[in-house]
Protein backbone atom coordinates (compact mmCIF):
# COMPACT_ATOMS: atom_id res chain seq x y z
CA UNK A 1 0.00 0.00 0.00
CA UNK A 2 1.32 3.33 -0.69
CA UNK A 3 -0.15 7.26 0.40
CA UNK A 4 0.19 10.67 0.38
CA UNK A 5 1.05 11.99 3.10
CA UNK A 6 -1.11 14.87 4.24
CA UNK A 7 -3.78 14.10 1.60
CA UNK A 8 -5.44 10.82 2.35
CA UNK A 9 -4.97 9.56 -0.06
CA UNK A 10 -3.97 5.46 -0.45
CA UNK A 11 -3.58 3.08 -3.05
CA UNK A 12 -3.01 -0.86 -3.23
CA UNK A 13 -2.57 -3.83 -5.46
CA UNK A 14 -5.61 -5.95 -5.99
CA UNK A 15 -4.88 -8.17 -8.86
CA UNK A 16 -0.96 -8.33 -9.73
CA UNK A 17 -0.14 -9.28 -13.58
CA UNK A 18 -0.64 -12.44 -15.12
CA UNK A 19 2.21 -12.34 -17.58
CA UNK A 20 5.71 -10.34 -16.92
CA UNK A 21 7.53 -8.05 -19.84
CA UNK A 22 10.65 -10.55 -20.13
CA UNK A 23 10.22 -14.61 -20.84
CA UNK A 24 12.04 -17.14 -19.15
CA UNK A 25 13.94 -17.63 -22.43
CA UNK A 26 15.02 -14.08 -22.57
CA UNK A 27 15.91 -14.24 -19.07
CA UNK A 28 18.06 -17.47 -19.89
CA UNK A 29 19.55 -15.84 -22.35
CA UNK A 30 20.55 -12.25 -20.65
CA UNK A 31 22.12 -14.84 -17.94
CA UNK A 32 23.95 -17.27 -19.85
CA UNK A 33 22.13 -20.35 -18.50
CA UNK A 34 21.52 -22.88 -20.75
CA UNK A 35 20.13 -25.77 -18.31
CA UNK A 36 16.51 -25.67 -16.47
CA UNK A 37 18.09 -26.47 -12.75
CA UNK A 38 17.35 -22.66 -12.09
CA UNK A 39 13.94 -21.77 -14.15
CA UNK A 40 12.23 -21.25 -10.66
CA UNK A 41 15.12 -18.72 -9.39
CA UNK A 42 15.19 -16.70 -12.69
CA UNK A 43 11.01 -16.49 -12.37
CA UNK A 44 11.78 -14.64 -9.28
CA UNK A 45 14.15 -12.26 -10.77
CA UNK A 46 12.00 -11.89 -13.86
CA UNK A 47 9.07 -10.50 -11.40
CA UNK A 48 11.65 -8.46 -8.69
CA UNK A 49 12.68 -6.67 -12.09
CA UNK A 50 9.66 -5.76 -13.11
CA UNK A 51 8.31 -4.79 -9.83
CA UNK A 52 11.74 -2.68 -9.24
CA UNK A 53 10.82 -1.41 -12.72
CA UNK A 54 7.16 -0.09 -11.84
CA UNK A 55 8.39 1.39 -8.26
CA UNK A 56 11.21 3.42 -10.43
CA UNK A 57 8.64 4.55 -12.98
CA UNK A 58 5.45 4.43 -10.86
CA UNK A 59 3.68 3.03 -13.70
CA UNK A 60 1.95 -0.43 -14.39
CA UNK A 61 3.85 -2.37 -16.58
CA UNK A 62 1.06 -4.79 -17.70
CA UNK A 63 -2.41 -5.44 -16.97
CA UNK A 64 -2.58 -5.11 -13.23
CA UNK A 65 -6.12 -3.96 -11.26
CA UNK A 66 -5.35 -1.33 -8.31
CA UNK A 67 -7.69 0.17 -5.95
CA UNK A 68 -7.45 4.05 -4.98
CA UNK A 69 -9.04 5.67 -1.52
CA UNK A 70 -9.47 9.21 -1.40
CA UNK A 71 -11.88 11.15 1.42
CA UNK A 72 -13.60 13.23 -1.16
CA UNK A 73 -14.05 14.06 -4.97
CA UNK A 74 -12.35 16.08 -6.82
CA UNK A 75 -13.00 17.81 -10.21
CA UNK A 76 -9.86 15.79 -11.59
CA UNK A 77 -8.47 12.38 -9.67
CA UNK A 78 -5.43 11.38 -10.74
CA UNK A 79 -4.71 7.13 -10.95
CA UNK A 80 -1.59 6.28 -9.60
CA UNK A 81 0.31 3.66 -11.86
CA UNK A 82 -1.66 4.52 -14.56
CA UNK A 83 0.16 4.86 -17.35
CA UNK A 84 -1.39 3.54 -19.36
CA UNK A 85 -4.79 3.55 -17.88
CA UNK A 86 -6.90 0.75 -18.80
CA UNK A 87 -10.43 1.27 -17.99
CA UNK A 88 -12.35 2.28 -14.51
CA UNK A 89 -13.81 -0.62 -13.19
CA UNK A 90 -16.22 0.89 -10.28
CA UNK A 91 -16.23 3.76 -7.98
CA UNK A 92 -17.66 3.50 -4.72
CA UNK A 93 -18.34 6.33 -1.88
CA UNK A 94 -20.14 6.86 1.03
CA UNK A 95 -23.04 8.90 1.02
CA UNK A 96 -24.00 11.28 3.61
CA UNK A 97 -25.51 8.69 5.63
CA UNK A 98 -22.72 6.38 6.04
CA UNK A 99 -24.31 3.91 2.85
CA UNK A 100 -21.50 2.12 0.58
CA UNK A 101 -23.04 3.36 -3.11
CA UNK A 102 -21.89 2.83 -6.52
CA UNK A 103 -21.42 6.30 -8.54
CA UNK A 104 -23.26 5.99 -11.87
CA UNK A 105 -20.84 5.79 -14.54
CA UNK A 106 -23.09 9.16 -16.44
CA UNK A 107 -21.20 11.08 -13.51
CA UNK A 108 -18.09 11.11 -14.71
CA UNK A 109 -15.48 10.60 -17.71
CA UNK A 110 -12.14 8.36 -17.95
CA UNK A 111 -8.79 10.42 -18.94
CA UNK A 112 -7.22 7.01 -20.58
CA UNK A 113 -4.84 9.44 -23.06
CA UNK A 114 -3.08 11.56 -20.28
CA UNK A 115 -0.19 9.86 -18.13
CA UNK A 116 -0.94 8.78 -15.49
CA UNK A 117 -4.81 8.45 -16.28
CA UNK A 118 -7.53 10.38 -14.16
CA UNK A 119 -11.21 10.57 -13.76
CA UNK A 120 -13.22 14.01 -14.25
CA UNK A 121 -16.67 15.10 -13.66
CA UNK A 122 -18.33 14.90 -16.50
CA UNK A 123 -20.27 17.83 -17.72
CA UNK A 124 -23.47 19.42 -16.23
CA UNK A 125 -23.07 16.56 -13.56
CA UNK A 126 -22.26 17.42 -9.80
CA UNK A 127 -20.50 14.55 -7.52
CA UNK A 128 -22.68 13.64 -4.84
CA UNK A 129 -21.76 14.28 -1.08
CA UNK A 130 -20.19 12.09 0.95
CA UNK A 131 -20.46 11.08 4.59
CA UNK A 132 -19.18 14.33 6.29
CA UNK A 133 -16.91 12.74 9.40
CA UNK A 134 -15.56 9.81 6.68
CA UNK A 135 -12.07 11.58 5.83
CA UNK A 136 -10.62 8.19 4.99
CA UNK A 137 -11.55 5.91 2.41
CA UNK A 138 -14.67 8.27 1.76
CA UNK A 139 -14.08 7.66 -2.01
CA UNK A 140 -12.78 4.66 -3.46
CA UNK A 141 -11.89 3.87 -7.30
CA UNK A 142 -10.81 0.33 -8.33
CA UNK A 143 -9.25 0.42 -11.83
CA UNK A 144 -7.31 -1.36 -14.70
CA UNK A 145 -3.77 -0.34 -15.60
CA UNK A 146 -0.56 -1.70 -17.94
CA UNK A 147 -0.22 -2.43 -21.70
CA UNK A 148 -2.43 -5.38 -22.60
CA UNK A 149 0.62 -7.73 -24.11
CA UNK A 150 4.53 -7.72 -23.13
CA UNK A 151 5.42 -6.51 -26.57
CA UNK A 152 3.73 -3.24 -26.31
CA UNK A 153 6.12 -2.54 -23.00
CA UNK A 154 8.56 0.12 -24.63
CA UNK A 155 11.82 -1.72 -25.28
CA UNK A 156 13.69 0.32 -23.25
CA UNK A 157 11.72 -0.78 -20.20
CA UNK A 158 12.31 -4.14 -21.14
CA UNK A 159 16.16 -3.06 -21.41
CA UNK A 160 15.69 -2.29 -18.01
CA UNK A 161 14.44 -5.31 -16.68
CA UNK A 162 17.07 -7.82 -18.23
CA UNK A 163 19.83 -5.75 -16.97
CA UNK A 164 18.17 -5.95 -13.25
CA UNK A 165 17.67 -9.53 -13.79
CA UNK A 166 21.34 -9.93 -14.84
CA UNK A 167 22.62 -8.36 -11.79
CA UNK A 168 20.32 -10.38 -9.55
CA UNK A 169 22.31 -13.01 -11.50
CA UNK A 170 25.55 -11.78 -10.72
CA UNK A 171 24.90 -10.94 -7.58
CA UNK A 172 23.09 -13.96 -5.44
CA UNK A 173 24.53 -13.40 -1.90
CA UNK A 174 24.29 -9.66 -1.94
CA UNK A 175 28.43 -8.80 -2.08
CA UNK A 176 29.03 -7.90 -6.06
CA UNK A 177 30.34 -4.79 -6.55
CA UNK A 178 30.00 -4.95 -10.30
CA UNK A 179 25.77 -5.64 -9.43
CA UNK A 180 25.17 -2.41 -8.54
CA UNK A 181 26.41 -1.30 -11.81
CA UNK A 182 24.12 -3.43 -13.68
CA UNK A 183 21.12 -1.69 -11.37
CA UNK A 184 22.39 1.37 -12.15
CA UNK A 185 22.12 0.78 -16.21
CA UNK A 186 18.84 -0.90 -15.37
CA UNK A 187 17.93 2.54 -13.78
CA UNK A 188 19.07 4.93 -16.35
CA UNK A 189 17.05 3.20 -18.45
CA UNK A 190 14.23 3.14 -16.32
CA UNK A 191 14.80 7.05 -16.00
CA UNK A 192 14.80 7.58 -19.94
CA UNK A 193 11.33 7.10 -19.87
CA UNK A 194 9.41 10.12 -18.54
CA UNK A 195 5.67 11.20 -18.95
CA UNK A 196 4.50 13.92 -17.58
CA UNK A 197 3.56 13.53 -13.61
CA UNK A 198 0.78 16.13 -12.41
CA UNK A 199 0.92 17.70 -9.31
CA UNK A 200 -0.72 15.96 -6.40
CA UNK A 201 -2.84 18.65 -5.11
CA UNK A 202 -5.36 19.23 -7.66
CA UNK A 203 -8.38 20.87 -5.18
CA UNK A 204 -11.32 19.64 -3.72
CA UNK A 205 -14.54 19.73 -5.36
Amino acid sequence: MTSLDGVGCEWVLTTPPAIEPITLRQAKAQCRIDLDDENALLDGYIVAARQAAEARLARGLLTQTWTLTVPSFAERIWLPMAAPLQSITSITYYDANGAQQTLATTAYTVDTTSRPGSVVRAANQTWPSVQSDRRVAAVAITYVVGWTSADLVPERIKQGCRLYIGACDADRDGFTKGADQARSAAQACWDDVVYWKPPQDEGGA
